[in-house]
């Protein structure tokens, strides 16, 4: 089965999730969306504001952690799957491989800040750090978070050795065109805009892995102190 054609499943599941009927779900889901992004900035602040980080930064907060552009992304990929070898064809299969894992590590985001939603408005609780706590402890995914941090290091060090490779750079700037033309411009820029987020980084794991780090152990402080 293809990289496409098993992404076609999840994206059902994507489009069936409760946000998308429920005014009031999304706008929980977009408040604790907004809370975690806050946190992680906080939390990763002298990472993030070194000059060569900042844009593998913001490709985390715009690209890796839902919202709207997921959305589009998403609406985009439930058309190409149908036709997914002619979509094969366009771009190098390792490059297509790792901006679908992207896809998936964003809606695995959006999946597990949902039932923090959810659990809030159960429990008639605003978006703040010690709710979300709460939420956090009640909900009990820590090991689905772990795994959500493993898949972000993934996206970064497959992203990375891709870039090192001048035939796999060429291919992919070659499918450019033909992506446009099948009209496969929001995935192609997706993928494409990791790539450029990875560029001025001299190594990756100087960004992902202090940020996995302490990810790790925000979530050991949490679930050890519940």
């Amino acid at each position: 089965m293809s990289a496409l054609s098993d992404l076609n499943v999840e994206l059902k599941q994507f489009w069936e999730l409760p946000q998308h009927e429920d005014a009031k779900l999304a706008t929980k889901l977009t408040e604790v969306q907004n809370w975690q992004k806050d946190r992680i900035r906080k939390t990763h602040a002298d990472l993030f504001s070194q000059p060569k980080n900042k844009p593998m930064a913001d490709y985390f907060l715009t690209h890796l952690y839902g919202g709207d552009s997921l959305n589009q992304i998403v609406s985009q990929l439930e058309k190409i799957v149908p036709k997914a070898q002619k979509v094969e064809k366009l771009a190098p299969s390792n490059a297509l491989e790792t901006g679908i894992l992207g896809v998936k590590t964003a809606i695995t985001s959006t999946k597990l800040d949902l039932k923090l939603a959810q659990w809030l408005i159960e429990n008639d609780l605003d978006v703040n750090e010690a709710n979300m706590k709460k939420a956090y402890v009640a909900v009990d995914d820590e090991v689905a978070r772990r795994q959500q941090i493993e898949d972000l290091k993934q996206v970064c060090y497959r992203s990375d050795k891709y870039l090192n490779s001048f035939i796999l750079q060429k291919g992919f700037k070659l499918a450019k065109n033909q992506a446009y033309k099948h009209n496969l411009q929001p995935l192609y820029d997706f993928i494409d805009s990791g790539f450029a987020a990875m560029k001025p980084l001299k190594s990756v794991g100087s960004f992902i892995d202090p940020f996995c780090e302490r990810e790790l152990t925000i979530i050991d402080e949490v679930h050890r102190d519940a």
